[in-house]
């Protein structure tokens, strides 16, 4: 008998606590929201991403995300929205008991822009090997790269699908551009001196300096970080910033070696 009594009770208490979780439930899902809290890690100074665009993109998928109530709000899906933006690299959404969605994005940080030979294909490649579209409403200053570079795959938008692929690395340049590319970002000085790179007809790579009238000669991307460090020390060690344009060509092509000629 008593047995019976404690099976009932448990019975009625387990009841009576899923009754009150549906009801806290609905409560939570009925609850408004206010305004989003938007907050975005712009690295290196780039606004590819504003809390405005954010919110005219999500208001145009139906989340307005204001006085729309909680149950409404797919979270996973408004991640995957954000995620899918141009210079986004990830996004994470959660809920607050107060009514706030909030988000939480880092964008993505542009280290090169390429310009096919074509000229019809540019964008960026970011600071993880990945491809970026233009923006509409902003430009990154970043090294540009250009000349013969031939871009047959527009599928490719990792370079370490390149870099795992003979094939396609006999083909493609864009994991030697990402190599140099990261070797300049790497350093400071180069990285402010560098304005464009260009790609001669037998797949070298010149830097066109932002200081001096130089042809700077990278040849390979071979033992880029190498090249660039002496080209770095070059610069700032070895030659009077006054004589600089007294030589045409700064070539670091060659190991253990600057060969500068005169005009």
């Amino acid at each position: 008998m008593k047995k019976g009594i404690k099976i009932l009770s448990w019975s009625a208490f387990t009841l009576v606590v899923l009754i009150l979780l549906v009801f806290v439930d609905n409560s939570y899902s009925a609850i408004p929201c206010v305004a989003p809290k938007v907050d975005i890690t712009q690295e290196g100074g780039h606004h590819f991403i504003t809390e405005k665009s954010v919110r005219e993109q999500l208001s145009n998928r139906g989340y307005s995300l204001n006085n729309q109530e909680y149950k409404e709000i797919e979270v996973k899906r408004i991640e995957d929205i954000i995620e899918k933006t141009p210079g986004v690299k990830s996004a994470e959404v959660y809920k607050l008991n107060d009514g706030t969605v909030a988000l939480e994005i880092k964008q993505s940080r542009p280290i090169a822009r390429v310009i096919t030979n074509s000229g019809l294909v540019s964008f960026y490649l970011d600071e993880d090997g990945y491809t970026m579209p233009l923006s509409n409403s902003y430009i990154a200053r970043v090294p540009v790269f250009s000349g013969s570079i031939f871009y047959a795959d527009g599928n490719i938008i990792n370079v370490n699908q390149i870099k795992s692929n003979d094939s396609l690395k006999r083909v493609h340049l864009l994991d030697d551009i990402y190599d140099i590319a990261n070797a300049i970002d790497k350093n400071e000085f180069i990285k402010l001196q560098t304005l464009q790179v260009f790609v001669n007809e037998s797949q070298e790579f010149e830097i066109t300096p932002r200081v001096g009238k130089n042809r700077i000669m990278l040849g390979s991307a071979d033992n880029i970080e190498d090249k660039v460090a002496k080209l770095s020390q070059f610069y700032t060690t070895v030659i009077n910033p006054k004589e600089l344009n007294n030589y045409d060509t700064i070539s670091v092509k060659y190991s253990n070696q600057i060969v500068c000629s005169k005009r």
